[in-house]
């Protein structure tokens, strides 16, 4: 059972080192997540009792009228969240899992987000479920007078100020500020409602993400595979638009070729059709494409797996590698793609990111190569 005091050490742990928190904040929170835990309200001198026995244990440190978390409190947070997670307030888990996390990333993640529009997503405790649901705002602008100024995120301080404010998930624009080219041409293989049902429809997303980075090796592409952080991969590659100069609207560019490959790959999966139907007999059927590139008509996709190409576009965005999915807690990481079929979600929890981080790391590095010549 998760404890006043535990509510108090978690308030405390998110936020910034040698920052003080006054008595009315603590109380504020505390008594509001138990208020909707427990049906029971408690009193500030509850509060304040538990308050000095933390400190008397030497886990919380006073300043003045202030309070923060000591080191000895901070060495206990790991096993505190991981043993009482889905009782404690998830915002609150969720900001302090980045601050956990992000300065170990930060550097692999910047290559992706520098001179570019950054979305940051900022979280809340929810309004109507404060332990369980997640309230969040995109913050997409550092001021909005005299003229919005989009919010740019250049170094790893920058990043980690944003983290120390909430900011949890980061989601790049797919090419350069005052650019009108992408420099990053991404798929994103979604499944649709029907496939989602199956327990095995993340192996056949799986399987279908390890077609695609063979079919784009043979094509001339070096591409990278990556975890979305929640039910789907996305398929990375940079190209040299210099060689596209001819083409006009490289946005449009993107997108046909995009329509091109997901021809090739539904060819190359139909061309495996007997060993797909064994394999996922309740998903795939000989009568019915598996794939399409079809965005629109939801609906009539439920059955199938899109190639989703409608990043490709001025403004458009997509969750940076590395960066944490708001919504599962997951780390959108880069895959190797020897590694794909093995992969499970639990490898993307952010501790464990943490403790294997040389293998995301030395695929994460994407090289610029030509474009295929597909058009």
């Amino acid at each position: 059972m998760v404890t006043i005091s535990d509510r108090i050490l978690l308030l405390l742990s998110i936020k910034e080192e040698g920052k003080r928190i006054g008595i009315d904040h603590i109380f504020e929170k505390v008594r509001r997540d138990i208020l909707f835990v427990e049906k029971k309200g408690i009193s500030r001198e509850e509060v304040e009792v538990e308050i000095r026995n933390l400190i008397s244990q030497g886990l919380v440190e006073r300043f003045g009228d202030g309070f923060s978390l000591s080191k000895e409190g901070d060495k206990i947070m790991e096993k505190l969240i991981l043993e009482k997670e889905k009782e404690l307030n998830r915002s609150y888990t969720l900001v302090w899992l980045a601050k956990r996390y992000y300065p170990h990333v930060a550097r692999l993640m910047i290559p992706f987000l520098k001179g570019r529009a950054v979305s940051a997503v900022k979280i809340f405790s929810g309004k109507k479920d404060p332990i369980k649901e997640v309230d969040a705002i995109f913050v997409r602008y550092t001021k909005y007078k005299p003229k919005p100024v989009f919010l740019t995120i250049d170094s790893e301080s920058k990043l980690m100020s944003l983290v120390f404010d909430h900011c949890v998930d980061f989601i790049p624009y797919v090419h350069k500020l005052d650019s009108n080219e992408p420099d990053y041409f991404i798929l994103d293989l979604d499944a649709g409602s029907e496939i989602m049902k199956n327990p095995k429809a993340f192996d056949l997303i799986k399987y279908i993400a390890s077609e695609l980075l063979i079919l784009l090796t043979e094509l001339g592409v070096e591409s990278v595979a990556k975890f979305s952080g929640s039910r789907g991969f996305q398929v990375w590659a940079s190209f040299d638009n210099s060689e596209l100069k001819d083409r006009g609207d490289l946005f449009k560019t993107y997108r046909e070729m995009a329509i091109v490959i997901q021809g090739k790959l539904e060819d190359r999966l139909q061309g495996k059709i007997g060993d797909l139907v064994a394999m996922f007999p309740s998903m795939v059927r000989r009568d019915r494409q598996i794939t399409t590139s079809v965005v629109a008509h939801k609906e009539e996709r439920a059955s199938q797996v899109l190639v989703d190409w409608s990043a490709l576009k001025p403004m458009g965005d997509v969750r940076a590698p590395f960066s944490i999915h708001y919504k599962t807690g997951l780390a959108s990481v880069p895959i190797h793609i020897g590694e794909i079929m093995s992969f499970d979600v639990g490898d993307a929890h952010p501790l464990r990111v943490i403790e294997d981080l040389d293998r995301y790391e030395r695929v994460a590095k994407m090289e610029r190569c030509s474009p295929p010549r597909l058009l």
